[in-house]
């Protein structure tokens, strides 16, 4: 389902979407390719805090956030807040040790459902705004 639904709204943002889309999208192919490939090679823990997927979800957190500090558009700065919350779930296992593993996993990947939906309407907002006469 996560792949279906990341490679959809991907292929939506590059075809569809202004400059945020298409750097939107490259965010999240990346970070869900450094994703895969990491938990396919190193077999990664979810026990403790797992530093590597937090790196990721931090480094994208600050992509999603330089795209909302430049854009006009108001989609990219949901899209930045909720992958705040997969950083903030990285952040509770560091201040609670005892943080269950698989909430912590599914915690942590849940953010990128909203996060790409709201991309995916915010593109087709903003088209049908491009696009609707005005009255001037």
């Amino acid at each position: 389902l996560f792949w279906v639904m990341t490679l959809a709204a991907c292929a939506y943002a590059m075809l569809l979407g202004a400059w945020e889309g298409k750097w939107a999208a490259v965010l999240i192919l990346s970070a869900s390719a450094i994703t895969l490939v990491s938990e396919l090679v190193l077999r990664l823990n979810w026990h403790d805090t797992n530093i590597l997927m937090f790196a990721v979800d931090v480094a994208l957190f600050g992509g999603f956030y330089a795209i909302a500090a430049k854009s006009r558009r108001w989609w990219p700065v949901w899209v930045a807040a909720f992958q705040l919350n997969s950083v903030v779930a990285h952040v509770a296992t560091l201040l609670s040790p005892t943080f269950s593993a698989l909430i912590y996993h599914g915690y942590e990947g849940l953010w990128a459902f909203p996060g790409q939906i709201i991309m995916v309407f915010g593109i087709y907002r903003d088209r049908l705004k491009a696009y609707r006469p005005t009255l001037a």
